[in-house]
């Protein structure tokens, strides 16, 4: 079992003390308490927590060059770890390149105390996963435990860094084994699968990169894990991770959301791997609608007529893509009472969800004007439909309307990206009603544009919340917890 440790980085032993009681009360089976953060650190504080949290925790002084807060001198370092080896801790983090020489009397000490030595290496680049199994290696030959974290470069990696631990497990050894950043979370979702001894979750604040939310670590412990997971570039406007959270732990399941920022070439790699990987369901935003369409077993009807998949069920080796915009804006429509029969709208942009959206609008009667930056697409995306869609140049848009819609389906506005409107503002005069699929910020240049020209209007949050739940539930088999998606999502958003 892969014992949850909830990571405390409080500055104060009196913060530390109070975090950690409260993570054990919340279900943790152990915390990390990471004295390099503590600015008070000295006996009478480590005998303070030891005697609080002491059987339960991971005294951890990681060095700065092994990604810690601050540097002891070479003498005091190690005085504490011997008093931390006195203490009756759990496990004493020691690190291979710092305090290697030191290890043999520290376990001495130690095992009188009943406590183990947790011996860890952080590379702080990414490295070759033979060159981490030797140091894994290194790290488990001299403690009770070994540990190496290491950065991940690409998908390819973080797929070797979960083979090598399954095969560490296999040889029944005590280790711990971290891939870093996005990618990197893949080896953390999967802890329990490979073996591993523990978990590091976040509590409060993340102190390393792809640290999984504590609830998720909780929710994995003891359970076979399912990940799920949103496949685009880039991703750091997404609240989807947040919301699915969200609607994992209210279903109480034991699977975990993440972020995989993947590049086209990679996503053959990623399908091939997803059943080891324990991959369930996958979303896919911009720019790999299109492509993901191409690599699947089997589309649904929506998905097929427009060529394009933001949701994909694997089961059984299976994959079946599905396009729930389609029904996600279908309803913020429906939602917003927005009846488009015999109206007229503008969408611009011509990717996946522009196409999504004008299937919608002409099932729903409307006249549909499709402008975009590089016209050749957006007369594509007019081709690929039955019905007659118009095409209109940017520049030509003073002269056309007025629209009872007008939808931005591009990604202009969005948080990272330039904050630029999609249309002149002259053309958003001429709306009746905007709708900006961006929804990060809550308020972008568009809407603010529309606001300031008294014509009400929209984000895409809701496209996307009820999108999302459709899609969880044909990941799960399980409705959605639509409202503690909304919580989630407003709470990413502030």
């Amino acid at each position: 079992m892969a014992k949850v440790a909830a990571v405390i980085t409080a500055e104060r032993v009196v913060d530390a003390d109070r975090e950690a009681r409260a993570a054990l009360a919340k279900g943790a089976d152990l915390v990390e308490l990471r004295l390099d953060y503590l600015r008070d650190l000295g006996s009478e504080g480590l005998r303070r927590l030891a005697n609080a949290v002491g059987p339960k925790a991971i005294a951890t002084l990681r060095s700065r060059a092994q990604s810690g807060a601050r540097d002891l001198p070479p003498p005091r370092r190690a005085e504490i770890l011997a008093e931390l080896c006195r203490l009756g801790f759990a496990y004493v983090d020691v690190e291979l390149s710092t305090d290697a020489a030191l290890v043999d009397a520290l376990h001495k000490t130690a095992s009188k105390h009943y406590q183990d030595i947790l011996v860890s290496h952080h590379f702080s680049e990414p490295t070759e996963v033979s060159d981490v199994a030797d140091a894994l290696e290194a790290c488990i030959g001299l403690g009770d435990v070994g540990k190496v974290a290491v950065p991940v470069r690409d998908l390819a990696q973080a797929c070797a860094l979960v083979d090598l631990a399954r095969n560490v497990k296999l040889q029944s050894k005590r280790f711990v084994l971290i891939g870093m950043d996005g990618l990197g979370a893949l080896t953390r979702a999967l802890a329990e699968e490979t073996g591993q001894e523990i978990q590091y979750a976040v509590w409060g604040r993340p102190s390393a990169p792809g640290q999984l939310p504590f609830g998720a670590a909780v929710r994995l412990r003891r359970k076979a894990p399912f990940v799920l997971g949103l496949v685009g570039h880039p991703l750091g406007h997404s609240v989807s991770p947040a919301i699915h959270e969200a609607a994992l732990r209210a279903a109480s399941l034991p699977g975990v959301y993440l972020s995989l920022d993947l590049q086209a070439a990679e996503l053959p790699t990623l399908f091939d791997a997803c059943p080891r990987l324990m991959v369930r369901g996958l979303n896919v935003t911009t720019p790999h609608k299109e492509v993901v369409a191409g690599l699947l077993d089997e589309l649904d009807a929506d998905a097929e007529a427009l060529g394009a998949v933001n949701t994909v069920v694997l089961q059984e080796g299976w994959t079946r893509g599905h396009n729930t915009d389609v029904y996600g804006f279908r309803m913020a429509l429906r939602s917003r009472g927005l009846r488009m029969g015999g109206r007229t709208a503008l969408v611009v942009g011509a990717g996946g969800a522009a196409k999504a959206v004008v299937h919608v609008l002409l099932r729903e009667g409307a006249t549909v004007e499709v402008a975009n930056r590089t016209p050749g697409r957006a007369q594509a995306l007019a081709d690929t439909f039955d019905e007659d869609v118009g095409v209109t140049e940017l520049a030509g848009l003073a002269q056309r309307g007025p629209w009872d819609l007008l939808v931005n389906a591009t990604p202009a506005g969005t948080k990272g990206v330039a904050d630029a409107l999609p249309v002149p503002d002259a053309t958003v005069q001429r709306a009746r009603f905007v709708f900006d699929l961006v929804y990060n910020p809550p308020e972008t240049p568009l809407l603010r544009s529309a606001r300031n020209a008294r014509v009400p209007g929209t984000s895409g949050l809701e496209m996307l919340l009820h999108q999302a739940a459709k899609a969880f539930e044909l990941w799960t088999g399980k409705a959605a917890d639509l409202r503690a998606m909304e919580r989630a999502a407003m709470e990413a958003l502030r």
